[in-house]
């Protein structure tokens, strides 16, 4: 127990002081920069101030900025280290190598929005980077700084390990080789070869030739038992040493102490328990002999008094000796023995009463149960003689079920091929509409051709006056040619030609009459038989307007039908419902029944059983005696 406390001690001791130093070097690291992130700030802030003042516009402010980071002062952190400013989108703004990339896919953006997201919008992260030339990735550190009035954030970031020339060891020195004090022992500091960074007498000596070591270089973290010696020559002796891991140092940190000296306080107290346990063993001994015969005297009396309640004597107490006081728990068990027998001698005594009346009981219950037998079987005739008739009844009732089925889907049938023809019927309403609507265009059309015949003819009459006065104008002209001899031949030609194609228009105009004519009469007979045709098709449309009536009426009776129809099919399949549940109730009133029967057939046998049971109970209650003679109670007290 106490070896666990000291391992304990210097697992811990190991582990504060690697926390410690990693502390340091992450605040060293933290501290160089938000340095250089804060001097960008400032050199920013001034160029803002510039543009604010109007003494440079934001592109030159902003180019100066820029050729200061990548160029100036601010180009370079440690050998790879640099400044750069994001957008808070993720976009590059001014960067070295990669400018106009959005990282805000990247792994680490989550960090940089919750630095973002701050109250003081600055601070520290560490994430893992490896460039593409690279086949392993290295930790690397950033501090940001978010300038908001541009959007800028300030980025200062370098591979955590380009620190190490900032760390001087023996700022660790001391702390290290003194944390072993506290065990007689001293802490040592090895890298990942082996070799001593810090060691009391050793430092700059490798020790990778010890299985030990090459244990701590592989697992970075733990413990380990070895041998060591102190020089050639030196007895060996057993260590335990505690390390722990500084990665960015590549420290492996051990705190070390002799197993011996470990164990040193813990030989006393092994002698100081032995002798207590010596003694606690004596005392217990002696204590537990007279204890023992207490115990053994109670007992006897609890034997004796179980050996007469063996025989049926309950009448037997146990009573405690001596004052309360010196009572103990046998004595207290004693008291709870009283109260248990003398709760179960009432309950014999109890037991016996109702014993008595039980037979009673079933002497009444043997005589009711031949009756209700009797009365079960008559009962069990007269309800299968009703399941019978129900049953019939129920085969009735569904023959007009189908029937009533039947009916509605005839029903339904009529009603679909009534609401068919009604709808035929609607069509040749709408038909007969748009015919006569037809014919109205068609005398109209008629009327107006008749119009037009009677401006035609008035036309005819023009051109046959025209004809006329053509003629005579021609024979005036022909005589008028015969007078001036040869000189008038041609003219005479003319003349006569042209009164030929007057006597031509005046024969095709009296055609035109004539065909005129008989356009107006075959018009006339046209308006007669389409004023005809109007007046069936107000007829057409009468009768068909009262087939539509009559459709109505027929299909508003077949809905009705039908509605009622399917009102007595539900009523008839309800009542097939409450047929069939009644007649499963009556079946189960039968089996009911008959249950009954068989149950006072049973119970005439089982109040038969209860008698004979009965009779053993009381067989049993009379091997215990449970009241005390005047002889006994004068007798020995246990």
């Amino acid at each position: 127990m106490v070896l666990s406390i000291q391992e304990h001690n210097i697992e811990s001791v190991s582990t504060l002081l690697t926390g410690s130093i990693n502390s340091m070097i992450n605040s060293s690291v933290k501290n160089s920069l938000k340095h250089s992130a804060e001097n960008t700030e400032e050199l920013v802030q001034y160029y803002y101030s510039k543009y604010t003042s109007g003494d440079m516009s934001k592109d030159a402010a902003v180019g100066f900025i820029r050729d200061l980071i990548l160029y100036g002062p601010y180009s370079k952190i440690g050998e790879t280290g640099y400044v750069a400013i994001l957008k808070s989108n993720g976009l590059l703004f001014i960067h070295p190598k990669s400018e106009g990339v959005n990282v805000s896919k990247a792994s680490f953006w989550k960090d940089v929005e919750g630095v973002l997201n701050s109250d003081d919008k600055e601070g520290y992260i560490e994430y893992e980077w490896k460039n593409k030339d690279e086949k392993e990735s290295r930790t690397k550190s950033g501090y940001i700084v978010y300038f908001e009035p541009w959007d800028m954030v300030i980025w200062a970031s370098a591979y955590k390990s380009e620190f190490i020339d900032l760390v001087d060891k023996n700022d660790f020195r001391d702390d290290i080789l003194h944390a072993g004090d506290p065990f007689d022992s001293y802490g040592y500091v090895i890298d990942s070869t082996g070799m001593f960074v810090i060691h009391p007498e050793k430092e700059g000596v490798s020790a990778a030739q010890n299985s030990f070591v090459q244990e701590m270089i592989q697992n970075k973290k733990g413990y380990v038992k070895y041998m060591w010696s102190n020089g050639e020559g030196g007895k060996p002796y057993k260590k335990i040493a505690y390390y722990g891991y500084v990665k960015s140092l590549d420290w492996i940190v051990v705190i070390s102490a002799d197993y011996k000296k470990l164990l040193e306080p813990v030989i006393p107290l092994t002698i100081s328990i032995g002798a207590g346990l010596f003694i606690a063993l004596f005392v217990f001994l002696f204590v537990s002999n007279i204890i023992g015969k207490i115990i053994a005297k109670k007992i006897n009396r609890f034997n004796t008094i179980f050996t007469k309640a063996g025989t049926g004597d309950l009448t037997l107490e146990y009573r405690a000796t001596g004052s309360l006081k010196m009572q103990d728990e046998i004595d207290e068990m004693g008291a709870v023995f009283n109260s248990f027998i003398g709760d179960y001698k009432g309950i014999l005594i109890k037991l016996r009463e109702i014993t008595d009346t039980v037979v009673e009981l079933i002497q009444a219950l043997s005589s009711s149960s031949q009756e209700t037998s009797s009365t079960a079987n008559q009962q069990a005739a007269a309800v299968k003689e009703i399941v019978s008739t129900m049953e019939d009844v129920d085969a009735l009732t569904r023959s007009i079920e189908k029937k009533v089925i039947e009916i509605t889907r005839i029903s339904e049938d009529t009603q679909s091929t009534v609401q068919n023809g009604f709808g035929i019927v609607k069509n040749s309403m709408i038909k007969m509409d748009e015919i006569n609507i037809a014919n109205k265009t068609t005398i109209d059309g008629i009327r107006l051709l008749s119009e037009r015949i009677d401006n035609i003819w008035d036309i005819v009459n023009m051109i046959n006056g025209i004809a006329d006065q053509t003629k005579i104008i021609a024979f005036n002209a022909e005589l008028e040619a015969s007078a001036a001899g040869e000189a008038g031949k041609n003219f005479q030609i003319v003349a006569t030609e042209i009164r030929r194609l007057a006597d031509s228009t005046v024969h095709s105009t009296n055609e035109i009459k004539e065909k005129i004519t008989e356009i107006q009469k075959s018009s006339d007979r046209l308006i007669l038989t389409s004023e005809d045709g109007t007046e069936k098709i107000k007829e057409g449309n009468l009768l068909t307007e009262n087939i539509n009536n009559l459709f109505q009426d027929i299909l508003n009776s077949a809905e009705v039908s039908t509605d009622s129809t399917k009102n007595v099919s539900k009523s008839i399949a309800q009542q097939v419902v409450t047929f069939e549940q009644t007649l499963i109730a009556i079946k189960q009133i039968s089996g009911g029944v008959d249950n009954i029967a068989v149950a006072a057939r049973e119970t005439a046998g089982a109040s038969d059983n209860l008698r004979g049971v009965s009779e053993s109970i009381e067989s049993i209650l009379s091997t215990y005696t449970l009241e005390e003679s005047k002889e006994e109670s004068n007798s020995e007290t246990y």
